[in-house]
C-alpha cells in the first residue's frame, strides 16, 4: 500500500506541472514590430536565431539581412533566404540553450531522480519492518 501512496503523490505533483505548461503557452501576445527589429539587430547579421510566428510555427536559421519592414533568414538546406515581415513574428529566441539553463535542467533532473529513489527505498525499508 505504501507504493500506491508514492504513485499518488507523484501524480499529484506531475498533473499540475503538466497542465501549467500547456496554459503558459496557450496564448501568444502580439509583439510590436520595432521590438522584433531591435531584438534581431541586437543579435546581428550572421547569427543563428529561432523565430515564432502568430500561427505557432517556427523558423530556425541565420540572419542574412535586416531591413526596415522585414528581415531575411537563411535556413539549413535552402539556398535562397526567406523574407519575413516583422508583423508576422511573435517571438525571437536563441537557437541554443545557455550554459546556465543546461546546468539548471541537469541539476533539477538529478535532484528529482534522487528524491524518487529515496522515497522508493524508504517505502521498501519501512514496509519490511
Amino acid at each position: 500500500m505504501r507504493l500506491s501512496r508514492l504513485i499518488r503523490f507523484t501524480a499529484l505533483l506531475l498533473i499540475p506541472a503538466l497542465l501549467s505548461n500547456g496554459l503558459a503557452f496557450a496564448s501568444k501576445k502580439p509583439v510590436d514590430a520595432s521590438v522584433v527589429k531591435a531584438k534581431l539587430e541586437q543579435r546581428g547579421v550572421g547569427q543563428g536565431v529561432r523565430v515564432t510566428f502568430a500561427d505557432n510555427t517556427e523558423a530556425k536559421g541565420m540572419i542574412v539581412s535586416i531591413g526596415e519592414q522585414s528581415f531575411a533568414l537563411r535556413t539549413k538546406g535552402v539556398d535562397l533566404p526567406r523574407e519575413i515581415q516583422y508583423a508576422q513574428v511573435t517571438g525571437v529566441h536563441n537557437n541554443k540553450l545557455s550554459t546556465g539553463a543546461k546546468v539548471g535542467i541537469t541539476v533539477g533532473v538529478v535532484g528529482v531522480a534522487i528524491l524518487i529513489v529515496a522515497l522508493v527505498l524508504r517505502s521498501q525499508i519501512w514496509g519490511r519492518i
